[in-house]
């Protein structure tokens, strides 16, 4: 190969790299832009994706191109990025975080539920594992537990969390759901005996 050449190809990977990194800052960004926050929290809302951690080398590249995918609703890649994250650090909590909400994204809230409790098991104070395992349980229809985790999940945030007010819409919606249950069985029970 000429010398020609390989400068070429060293620009355009310079390039390619510096691109890639700038859709890597603009895409959270971006993401969270278009997404209104009037929007009940479900299966369909935005996930809240751990921070990169601060590794290097190709499970920080992984562990990137997951989260542009994850954005990007590119469930299925952005879990097979994160399969091999895990497979490199088996003990980092954001990929298995990540992991999780991808397995949401996919419908399969069972696998999602062990990542986030993985994710609670390595580090506890992993805040945005309460809000994925909230949507989780909630999804597999365990209502309680779904508020104690959502719960926990604004406990834990810091005052600025931009999801906190979704997380404080959802515990108000969950309880009122469950109480207003509660209320139309009472009349039933008592009314019948």
């Amino acid at each position: 190969m000429k010398a020609d050449q390989r400068w070429r190809i060293l620009l355009i990977v310079a390039f390619a790299a510096l691109a890639g990194g700038g859709l890597v800052y603009w895409l959270p960004e971006r993401a969270r832009e278009l997404v209104a926050p009037e929007k009940t929290v479900s299966a369909q809302t935005p996930f809240r994706a751990a921070a990169a951690p601060a590794y290097s080398g190709e499970l920080h590249e992984r562990f990137q191109q997951a989260a542009v995918m994850l954005h990007a609703g590119q469930h299925e890649y952005a879990l097979a990025a994160l399969q091999r994250v895990i497979e490199l650090a088996p003990n980092l909590p954001e990929a298995r975080v990540n992991a999780g909400y991808a397995l949401l994204g996919l419908a399969e809230p069972r696998r999602a539920k062990e990542q986030f409790e993985l994710a609670i098991d390595l580090r506890t104070g992993q805040v945005n594992a309460y809000y994925g395992l909230a949507l989780t349980l909630e999804a597999l229809g365990d209502r309680d537990a779904a508020l104690g985790a959502m719960r926990t999940y604004v406990h834990l945030a810091e005052a600025q969390d931009p999801h906190a007010r979704k997380a404080r819409s959802a515990i108000w919606e969950w309880q009122s759901e469950r109480d207003g249950q509660a209320d139309t069985r009472e009349p039933a029970l008592n009314g019948g005996g």
